[in-house]
């Protein structure tokens, strides 16, 4: 079995309340994509951006093209 990987610094391992906190703009698209009762869940932020996009059937390089726009922008 191959191990997860650990690299927080590659924005998809973060955690939704760190990304949130952190930009709250992201949460715009957050809700957008996952709805705004999940950001509501405390269980939901502390899941990956990876794994809430599997779990959630989002398109992961997608989401965070946008959230890249609004962290930049």
């Amino acid at each position: 079995m191959m191990p997860y990987p650990v690299n927080k610094d590659l924005f998809e391992y973060k955690l939704i309340g760190d990304i949130v906190k952190e930009y709250p703009k992201t949460s715009e698209v957050m809700e957008k994509y996952f709805g705004w009762e999940c950001l509501q869940r405390s269980s939901f932020k502390i899941k990956t951006l990876e794994i809430a996009c599997i779990l959630f059937g989002v398109d992961q390089s997608r989401l965070i093209q946008e959230v890249e726009k609004m962290r930049s922008g």
